[in-house]
């Protein structure tokens, strides 16, 4: 069954509407028609199913048939703090990240970061990768919609109010992600941080442990930036939800 999200100011008692792109996407790409069933949520993991009671060309109108909670979110945030990368993989990291359960996702500029966007790009490249997020949520059935965060320094990144930061650090032997997530009950917020294509520099590593945040491994092999987050989104997913 198609899915797709509406704000929770468009959903009442018993109706709903949907509106913007997806107008179309339901009447002309998908061919949707009057008494369609199709999945709504308000990205406040509250899913529907939705009869399709009218269509015109702004507004999608829906009779609500059933309602219950999203079944598919975690009772932790993961937010992934992922250091630019080339080309479009970013595009890539947050399908992915958004697929796998991430909460938010910031894109950072560090020291060895090979792409640099000034504040015209970084609000346009913003506005394509919510998209891709809106897209990917959509397809896994996500009970909200994660957001994707303005480009960042990273020696401007709070970090205060995760209750474990976690630093994937290739030159890292002692502490194994595992080890990390074993010393913390229960977390409820979590941030991961993955650098660019060459690493992050020894001073920025000094800088981020040094406020707070735990080194790790992802093990004997050296992963890829745009495999790192991924691994260790999966990783968090099965110590802590198991």
């Amino acid at each position: 069954m198609n899915r797709f999200f509406t704000p929770a100011e468009l959903i009442g008692e018993e109706t709903a509407k949907i509106v913007g792109n997806d107008v179309a996407h339901i009447s002309k790409v998908l061919r949707l028609s009057i008494g369609d069933t199709i999945e709504l949520c308000d990205g406040q993991c509250n899913d529907y199913i939705a009869e399709i009671s009218k269509i015109n060309k702004d507004c999608v109108s829906l009779k609500l048939l059933k309602h219950f909670p999203s079944p598919t979110e975690s009772k932790y945030q993961v937010t992934l703090f992922q250091c630019l990368p080339k080309a479009a993989k970013l595009e890539t990291i947050i399908q992915k990240s958004v697929e796998l359960g991430v909460f938010a996702i910031c894109p950072v500029e560090s020291e060895r970061c090979v792409i640099k966007l000034d504040k015209r790009d970084s609000e346009s490249k913003r506005i394509r990768m919510s998209r891709v997020a809106y897209e990917a949520a959509k397809q896994s059935k996500r009970g909200i919609l994660p957001e994707i965060l303005p480009v960042t320094r990273l020696n401007k990144l709070d970090l205060s109010n995760y209750d474990i930061v976690i630093l994937a650090y290739e030159s890292e032997s002692g502490k194994t992600l595992k080890d990390v997530l074993k010393a913390v009950t229960h977390p409820k917020n979590i941030a991961i941080i993955v650098g660019p294509e060459g690493g992050f520099a020894p001073d920025e590593v000094s800088w981020l442990t040094a406020n707070g945040s735990y080194s790790v491994s992802l093990g004997t092999r050296i992963l890829r930036t745009e495999t790192a987050g991924m691994a260790m989104l999966a990783m968090i997913n099965y110590e802590l939800e198991l």
